[in-house]
């Protein structure tokens, strides 16, 4: 399996909020997910998004879903199994 990269991770983000965190937004910053506005039910979403395209399985109970920036996401897809 493979992550096409930040981009797309980013878009994937973007669109498990409705687009009200753009794409942009998410690939200059540095911040947490969260504190983008990334909110918890757009965090569930995402999980179920990269679970599904990526085939790896998120756990919920991990904080770095909830405390990483996008960097920290990459990581933790690979980390999981995929490769960048």
């Amino acid at each position: 399996m493979s992550v096409p990269g930040r981009q797309h991770l980013a878009e994937l983000v973007s669109r498990a909020t409705d687009h009200t965190v753009g794409v942009d937004e998410l690939l200059a910053s540095t911040e947490p997910l969260t504190a983008l506005g990334v909110s918890s039910l757009s965090l569930l979403r995402l999980a179920d998004a990269l679970e599904a395209e990526f085939g790896i399985v998120i756990d919920l109970a991990d904080r770095t879903l909830y405390t990483a920036g996008l960097d920290g996401l990459v990581t933790l897809v690979r980390d999981l199994g995929a490769s960048v």
